[in-house]
């Protein structure tokens, strides 16, 4: 696993880059470039340069470099703000970006072990009072969203239950994610191994139950939404009673 020596921060201009040299060489601004990275795929006859679903409101671009699988993502501002804003965000230090905050904790999540994506690289661009972000990691091989899955297939209590031990351990170590939902929870690994990911505006923070009722609650929601939406979706009372059984039962 990669140490803290091996995290550099590069300015180019006004962009500044935080990497994994242990993953990559210094990336260049190119490595940013969400349509340079879909022309080059399309060039290659992969209809995979670009997936919908699981990164939130983002658009992503997938792409290979250096023998890796990678995503890139570019951050979206959401809400009614979206209109005027759409992808700028207000600050003055880069440490306190989305993209470098992600990409910290993702890197502190993964030293406790926990399933996440592999941070690889963050870019800021500044203009002014605001600044353009970026997030690059490692593809989770062969993963599906929840949301995806349940579209299609029923899962069984034991696969609900993987799911409620998994979030129960990412709050084990005080991990609240802002928005868990069904798009940000993985399957992988003939969907038994559980991943979360998009982890934009979420923090480690002290252990209160409050906060973890409300994740709960908010994954719930979005379960309970997308059945609405889709009266075939593979969701019932019996799924969530499993998941909790997962969360309750779960240990560290």
């Amino acid at each position: 696993m990669s140490s803290d020596k091996n995290y550099k921060t590069i300015k180019t201009g006004k962009a500044y880059i935080l990497y994994d040299a242990s993953i990559i060489t210094e990336p260049s601004l190119l490595f940013f470039d969400r349509d340079y990275h879909t022309k080059q795929q399309a060039q290659q006859n992969n209809s995979t340069a670009e997936k919908s679903g699981g990164i939130g409101r983002a658009r992503v671009a997938y792409f290979s470099q250096q023998g890796r699988s990678l995503v890139l993502k570019h951050y979206y501002r959401g809400g009614l703000v979206a209109a005027l804003f759409k992808d700028r965000y207000l600050g003055l230090d880069i440490e306190k970006s989305r993209a470098f905050r992600e990409w910290r904790l993702l890197k502190k999540m993964a030293g406790l072990g926990l399933p996440v994506p592999v941070a690889v690289a963050a870019h800021v661009e500044k203009a002014g009072l605001f600044y353009r972000a970026d997030l690059v990691t490692e593809e989770i091989k062969q993963a599906q969203t929840l949301a995806d899955v349940l579209s299609a297939n029923n899962i069984d209590a034991g696969l609900w239950q993987n799911i409620g031990a998994c979030i129960k351990r990412f709050h084990q170590h005080n991990v609240y994610h802002a928005d868990l939902n069904a798009r940000n929870i993985l399957l992988a690994g003939d969907r038994r191994e559980v991943f979360l990911i998009d982890f934009d505006n979420s923090d480690i923070r002290a252990n209160t139950a409050s906060w973890q009722a409300a994740n709960l609650a908010r994954l719930h929601r979005s379960l309970c939404k997308f059945k609405k939406n889709q009266p075939a979706f593979k969701f019932d009372d019996a799924g969530w009673a499993a998941l909790l059984a997962g969360y309750d039962g779960a240990v560290a």
